[in-house]
Formats: structure tokens, C-alpha cells, sequence
């Protein structure tokens, strides 16, 4: 089976050089030299838009990495503004609203800037899922602001503390529950699509580095093929004036 496969192999291989002998020797020296520089092109050509589209996923990745860091700060200013408030509660004590006080200032700067990195997803759909996540976020942080100053009336000092603190206190609780799941969910997300990021400028590093080897290969081959001819027209030749 093998000793037929070679002979088969080797009889196409003769066909193919008688083929090629019969080409004019200028043709044949346009086509090796064209072949090599299709393959420098093709080579080159990929490289450029390697470079262009690696360019591009690398914004993408800081941007999900700002993403993710912006998420983490919405988060800590959310989780300061409850521990100052209730910090205030037990103690009554000014200063402990100060986490409160500069949650406040920061959150609509924050989510201001979540928005803005949302909006700047190249993809629709992704772009669409964080508008809805964000609209849903900015109301629960709303009415747990809300809900924040209204704890804040309440004077903890006080011998006979009120009981509907404690309603506030519940409801407060479940509304950082949700904060914490849809950042949570966001986060992961926005880490699922940073790993695709980078799979993908792995795959075009890849295909440029194939592309590359490729195009030596080729090189390589034709520059054999042209002197495999030149060798044996010149052992022709010889045998030829004998």
C-alpha cells in the first residue's frame, strides 16, 4: 500500500515537472518571483490589520478594566454610606456621617462615569444589558439614600429609640443586598468579556505569527525550486555538448 501510494506520489511529482519544463523560462522566473512577493504582501497585509484590530480590543480591555474598578468604587462609597449612618445611629456623633457625607457628593459622579463606560461598548447588545443594570442600580441607590437620610431624623441617643428604625434598618439591608447582586453580576460580566478580549488578541497574535511563517516558507520553497531548475538545465546543458 505504501510502496503504491510512493510510486503514485512520485509519478505526479514527474507530471508536474514535465508540466512546469514546458512553461517559458521567463514565465516560470515571473511566477516564482510573484508567488514570493503575493506571500510578502498577504504577510504584511495581515500584520497591518493585526496591529489595527489589536489596537482596538487593547482600548476595550482598559475600558473593562475601568469598568470593573468604577463598579468596586460604587460599591464602597454604597457600603460607607451605611456603616457612617449607622455609626450615627448607635453613637450620634457627627464625624461618623462623614463617610455618609461624601458618598453623597460621589455616587452621582460615579455612576455618572459608569454610564459613560457603558455607552462606550462597541457592541450593542452588551451596551443595552448595562443601560437596564444601570437604570436598576441608580434606583435602588436612590431609594437607599432616601432611606439613609430618613434614618438619620432619628436620634439613637435617645432612651426610647423609635421602632420604626428597625423597619428602616431591614429595608436598608435588602436594598444593599441588591446593590451588592447587580454590581456583583456586572462585575462578572464585564470579567467574561475581558477573557474573550484577550482570547481574541491571542488568536489574531497567532494567525499573524502563522501568516509570517507562511510567507518564509513560500520564499524558502520558490527560491529551492528556482535553483533545483538552474541545476538541472545546467547538468542539461552539459550533458548536451558531450
Amino acid at each position: 500500500m505504501i510502496a503504491k501510494l510512493s510510486e503514485r506520489c512520485k509519478q505526479t511529482l514527474q507530471a508536474v515537472v514535465r508540466l512546469w519544463r514546458q512553461v517559458p523560462r521567463r514565465v516560470q522566473g515571473l511566477l516564482l518571483v510573484g508567488l514570493s512577493l503575493v506571500a510578502v504582501v498577504i504577510s504584511a497585509t495581515l500584520a497591518f490589520l493585526g496591529n489595527h484590530q489589536r489596537a482596538i480590543i487593547e482600548n476595550d480591555v482598559h475600558r473593562h478594566f475601568q469598568m470593573v474598578n468604577s463598579l468596586s468604587d460604587v460599591l464602597t462609597l454604597m457600603v460607607d454610606a451605611e456603616t457612617g449612618m449607622r455609626g450615627y445611629l448607635l453613637t450620634q456623633r457627627d464625624e461618623f456621617l462623614q463617610p455618609y457625607e461624601t458618598a453623597s457628593q460621589n455616587l452621582p459622579v460615579a455612576m455618572a462615569n459608569l454610564r459613560t463606560l457603558a455607552e462606550a461598548d462597541p457592541e450593542p447588545k452588551p451596551r443595552f444589558d448595562k443601560r437596564l443594570r444601570l437604570n436598576q442600580l441608580q434606583l435602588l441607590i436612590d431609594r437607599q439614600m432616601s432611606d439613609l437620610a430618613t434614618q438619620k431624623q432619628y436620634n439613637a441617643a435617645s432612651k426610647a429609640i423609635n421602632k420604626n428604625i428597625y423597619s428602616h434598618l431591614a429595608h436598608a439591608k435588602q436594598l444593599m443586598d441588591a446593590i451588592r447582586y447587580i454590581l456583583s453580576a456586572m462585575q462578572a460580566e464585564e470579567g467574561r468579556q475581558l477573557r474573550e478580549r484577550i482570547e481574541r488578541t491571542n488568536a489574531i497574535r497567532h494567525r499573524d505569527y502563522l501568516a509570517v511563517f507562511l510567507a518564509l516558507i513560500v520564499a524558502v520553497g520558490t527560491r529551492l525550486i528556482a535553483w533545483l531548475l538552474f541545476t538541472t538545465d545546467r547538468d542539461t546543458g552539459r550533458q548536451s555538448k558531450r
